[in-house]
């Protein structure tokens, strides 16, 4: 088999063939694989499977290998003589977390730096998010040459950690934002030209990449922010090589521009103003998804004083040590509260709150993301506060977790293996101590997490 290559010359084989072949090696029987492992039953838990179906109680679900065997009430379900059983009576069984909009690799401690992307720490923050049920991950832009090698699911000789897509660097403007924040030299590609653009794509196409990201921001005017004959030749030559598009904005009127050029994904909330009825025909039309990231915006005031989760055992049972004292420094806070835009951050949550709402019931595709990976941007937990702002928002539970699962799968385009619990798809599955349908914060009671068949650590 040829090296699969991302940032060079291309991809022998491509993403949905490379997360067959852990399946492939189970028919075979390879000595690696999870299928000479026993079944494992978990025997008595509610089952929530991100279909929109009620859920199943005291159900029976048969993992076996990779892949969910079986699954259904008690009684329909014939549990395998050799099966390992985990006794999950007033448990509930939820569908692994799918982040649409995330990050990997860029971060140590609290700065991002292109010199951090190493293999070691992306495999590093992959299992970081493995380990709060975070799954699957879109990574979102700022991915370099390890990606090559690690792109998809684990193999069956790797660790278990989240599935990663990627679209591997994305576009910006002439020095535009964010590449001219600090860290951020030489990540996006910054475009002058149609000729740049199209060139630029044609790379990526090569490549395979799962989805390509603009940038398209000046962050209240500070920045430069990429000319909208550069988007739409964009998206126009992605879409040639039947690549899909997802686009950091902030502006209503950037959102329309965008989504009238043809955009796949908003990959945030509009956070100048709400959004009105042109939009929400539009984004209808257009089956544009998005992603409202409100823990994003959160985390540009949130740390202006140590704020109470840094001191909660769900999150600082994996935090760095270091990390949590610099975060209590009041000098830290200080520095946040400095920030000449400081005041408009609490409002730019509230707008996009307010957003996700009137999309949401309007019958625009939410998907969950997060933008966690960034420095104060905790993968992981992230999206599980993610799913309580959400829900702060006006969604149900149970809404918040379709974004979280079968609607993040559907806007990714792998649905047929992913974002539902139904036999013969991946075992991406978290096993909870309470029912977060009655508290969405009972996400966070983790029993344990099978990604691909495969218990995480």
């Amino acid at each position: 088999m040829k090296k699969r290559k991302l940032l060079g010359v291309g991809i022998s084989l491509s993403l949905p063939l490379l997360l067959l072949l852990p399946a492939q090696s189970e028919r075979n029987g390879s000595p690696l694989s999870a299928a000479n492992a026993p079944a494992v039953v978990i025997d008595g838990a509610q089952i929530w499977d991100g279909t929109g179906r009620p859920p199943i109680r005291d159900a029976i679900l048969v993992i076996r290998g990779a892949r969910v065997e079986a699954l259904g009430p008690r009684g329909s379900v014939q549990a395998p003589q050799d099966a390992v059983t985990i006794p999950a009576k007033g448990k509930t069984i939820i569908p692994g977390l799918i982040n649409t909009h995330g990050h990997v690799g860029m971060t140590k401690g609290l700065k991002s730096a292109r010199e951090n992307y190493t293999r070691d720490n992306v495999v590093s923050q992959l299992k970081q998010y493995a380990r709060y049920g975070v799954t699957t991950i879109m990574s979102l832009g700022t991915d370099f040459e390890p990606m090559s090698e690690i792109r998809g699911a684990a193999r069956p000789e790797e660790p278990v950690r989240a599935t990663v897509f990627t679209a591997g660097r994305g576009f910006t403007g002439k020095n535009g934002y964010p590449a001219v924040l600090p860290g951020n030299a030489g990540v996006p590609r910054e475009v002058d030209t149609i000729e740049e653009v199209q060139s630029q794509v044609q790379e990526l196409a090569r490549q395979k990449v799962d989805m390509v990201k603009i940038w398209v921001d000046d962050h209240w005017g500070h920045y430069s922010k990429i000319r909208p004959e550069l988007y739409r030749a964009i998206i126009a030559e992605a879409h040639k090589h039947n690549l899909r598009v997802m686009a950091h904005l902030f502006y209503l009127e950037d959102a329309k521009e965008l989504v009238k050029a043809g955009l796949d994904g908003m990959a945030h909330s509009v956070r100048d103003r709400e959004v009105d009825g042109e939009l929400i025909q539009a984004l209808k039309a257009r089956k544009t998804f998005a992603v409202p990231t409100l823990v994003r915006e959160e985390s540009t005031f949130i740390y202006a004083e140590p704020p109470a989760f840094l001191d909660d055992p769900f999150f600082s049972r994996w935090a760095d040590p270091l990390v949590v004292r610099q975060l209590k420094d009041p000098a830290y806070g200080a520095r946040i509260k400095s920030d000449p835009d400081f005041s408009r951050y609490p409002g730019q949550l509230k707008t996009g709150q307010k957003n996700l709402k009137k999309l949401w019931d309007a019958g625009v595709t939410i998907a969950l993301g997060s933008d966690s990976g960034p420095p104060a941007r905790f993968q992981g937990f992230f999206e599980h506060r993610e799913l309580e702002l959400m829900v702060q928002a006006g969604l149900t539970p149970a809404q918040a977790l379709l974004a979280a699962t079968s609607n993040a799968a559907e806007a990714l385009k792998i649905s047929r293996d992913f974002g539902t619990l139904e036999k013969g798809k991946r075992a991406d599955l978290i096993l909870l101590d309470a029912d977060p349908l009655q508290d969405i914060r009972n996400t966070r009671k983790i029993h344990k997490i099978w990604i691909g068949g495969r218990e995480v650590d």
